[in-house]
Parts: structure tokens; sequence; C-alpha cells
């Protein structure tokens, strides 16, 4: 299936070479496909094959290991001026940063490349290539993409399509045509390369406390919870552990952390967050047989959209009440909350109340409910597969 968004992107950064355009996001999510369907597009809009370079790096790990390499192998590879490289998952090469930017220089090259880490291309590109790229955040399928791959039929609607989406996710490795119990051991086996290849190597952690903060966390996504709480909950004991590992976590993109902020005071808070899943089909695959939480998984698809539409998204905090997510994009902030049901009157008034106090910004509220309630002026309710399919 062709992932239009990311191209679009790429190829709009065509005209500034000078930038190197980082695709990054966890193991498995499309990141190699992306780039292969870049380079057809490039063809096909009449981009010499021989100026396009591409390269696995994760299939040549025991061929091509250092920065000197990767520099002599690319410039052998370069036949005319101005080519355009593609790099897979760069990070498994020690020094990446300082061969691409001399073949930059050397060649007027435009670089494309993809990182599963964080820390490793994070950090090399903001000590070396400081202003000089561009990170696109690739994410596993979209709703939308996912009703592009299993369109509605005579046995799914878009509720049962929509239930399918929070339960086992949107990566495309899985296929919901085969069988669930392979589907469940693929999903299982990206979870255990992340933490053998991209954690475990780079921190020291006991087994157990690996299994049971990660169970913790799997079970409570979209809970306001702390490094504190995390560390006591999972019998780790000690929090500056559960803090390294969830760091590292993030960093491979498999959870993502949203923050507290005060809309009032307008600043960031230090206590509490979210952790959000890149794909909720995780939690059927790691926790089996763990309960089905509507709820809980709707708000991880929505914030994981906010995020895949260029918001950047924390938890609200209104005196003393939550609002799930605010938002920021091109203006001032938006907020929005998230509720399966809003026929009890007390889960109406819970939901408005934080809303309607605040004055400025859009606000929103996803839900699944068939029968629209009245709200208060100014709030807008959105049914969850429309808000999901809003940029089809």
């Amino acid at each position: 299936m062709i992932r239009h968004r990311y191209l679009d992107m790429m190829m709009g950064y065509r005209r500034n070479p000078e930038l190197i355009k980082v695709l990054t996001g966890i193991r498995r999510c499309g990141k190699s496909v992306i780039l292969e369907q870049f380079r057809k597009r490039l063809m096909s809009e009449g981009f010499p094959e021989d100026n396009i370079i591409m390269m696995d790096l994760e299939r040549m790990r025991y061929i091509i290991d250092s920065e000197r390499m990767l520099h002599d192998h690319l410039s052998r590879s370069i036949k005319n001026d101005a080519p355009v490289i593609l790099l897979d998952e760069v990070q498994l090469v020690k020094g990446w940063e300082r061969a691409v930017e001399s073949i930059r220089l050397q060649y007027h090259a435009d670089f494309y490349i993809t990182g599963s880490n964080s820390d490793t291309v994070s950090e090399s590109l903001g000590t070396h290539l400081t202003g000089r790229y561009v990170e696109i955040n690739v994410f596993p399928f979209s709703f939308a993409e996912f009703l592009d791959r299993y369109p509605i039929d005579d046995e799914n609607g878009y509720p049962q399509r929509l239930e399918q989406y929070l339960r086992y996710g949107g990566m495309p490795i899985i296929d919901l045509n085969d069988d669930l119990r392979k589907n469940r051991t693929i999903l299982r086996g990206v979870y255990d390369s992340i933490i053998n290849n991209d954690i475990r190597p780079r921190v020291e952690l006991d087994q157990s406390v690996l299994e049971n903060t990660t169970a913790f966390m799997l079970s409570n996504i979209s809970n306001l919870t702390s490094y504190n709480n995390i560390a006591k909950q999972s019998l780790v004991g000690d929090q500056r552990t559960v803090e390294k590992y969830l760091d590292k976590l993030c960093g491979c993109f498999i959870f993502y952390k949203a923050d507290r902020y005060d809309v009032i005071g307008k600043k960031h808070l230090k206590t509490n967050a979210k952790f959000y899943l890149a794909d909720t089909g995780f939690k059927d695959a790691v926790l089996l047989g763990s309960e089905y939480n509507e709820g809980a998984l709707l708000e991880n698809a929505v914030y994981i959209e906010l995020l895949r539409r260029g918001y950047r998204v924390c938890v609200g905090a209104y005196k003393d009440k939550e609002i799930d997510f605010t938002a920021w994009k091109d203006g001032g902030p938006e907020f929005y909350q998230v509720c399966l049901k809003m026929s009890d009157a007390a889960v109406l008034k819970r939901e408005t109340g934080s809303l309607s106090a605040i004055k400025d910004g859009r606000k929103v509220i996803i839900t699944r409910e068939r029968d629209m309630p009245d709200v208060p002026e100014g709030i807008e309710v959105i049914d969850a597969v429309d808000f999901l399919l809003g940029e089809r």
C-alpha cells in the first residue's frame, strides 16, 4: 500500500537538498517500504535510476560497520553529481553522520535516511548536523490507511473495523486475514527485537524488571502516572531504574510520553505524565488475554493520530480537572476530550466541565456515542470514526 502522506512530505523537501531528511519510528512500521516507494516515485517522475543509491544497512551490518567503510562504499557507488541517497537503519553504523555530511558536501547529495532508535540518531544529529536536518516521524497505519487495506464489507462496517484497529493495531507487517496467533507472534517478535537489540545492550536491567515494568505500562496506557508510582506498582522499587528503562522505550518509539500542561499558567508540569503505545496491537500481543479496554485504546489512537497530523500534544491540567489533550499545530492550543459514551449525565458533566471553563481555542469531544447529546456552546462533538478519518 502506498504511504502517500510520507511520500508527499519527502517530495516537498526535494527543493532543499542541503537538509538531510530523517525518517524515524518504531521498528517495522514501514520506513524501509517508504524509502523504496520514494525511489519508485522519483523514477516515475523522470529522475535517473542510476543516480539513486539505496542501501539497507541492517542487511549490510557485517559488511559496513564503520564511517570509513560507509563513506568509501558510497563514493564508489556514485556515478554522477547530485545523487539521491537512501540509507536504511543508519544507527547501525557508528559515526554515520560524519560520512553522510562528507558525501553530501563532496557530491551535492540529497540524503534520506531512516532510524529506529532516537538515542543514537538524535544524538548524532544534534551533535554534528545541528540545523541541517529535518525529521519526519513515521507511524504505523492510520485508521484511514487501515481501511484502505481492509475495506468496509458486508460483514465489517465502520464500528467493526474500528474495534479491529484498536485491538490489533496498524503495524504493516501483520495481516488480519491471517491466523490471529501468528499475528500476535509477529508483533511479539518486534517487541522482543526492540528489547534485545535496542535496549538491553545499552542498559543493564534484570529480566524481571523489564517484564514487570512493561506489563504495568501496557496495562495502564492512558492513565496518569509517575515514575515513582510505576516503580512501586511494578515491584521494581528503584525509580531511577524505571525512568532509565522508560526513556529507552520511548527512544525506540514503542512508547510516547505526554507530559502535563497547566492551561491557566501556560507551563509544562514536571509531575506525572501519560504513556501511549506507538501501536495499540502491542498490548494484545505482549499481554496475552488482557482485557479489551476500548476507552483507553481509543484515547491512545487519538493521541497517535494527533502526532501523525503534526501536533505537539500534552495532557491538559485545568485547576483540579484533567483535559485529555492540549494540542498545538499552527496557532493557539486546541483541547480534546476522549469519551466512549456520554449518555450518562455525570459523564457528560465531567467531560464538558473543563472545556466550558476555557475561553479560547477549539474544544472537541471525541466519542463513540451514536446519539450525540446536547453540549454547551463552543464545544464540538465528533464521532471517533469521523475524527480518525478526518484527513482522509
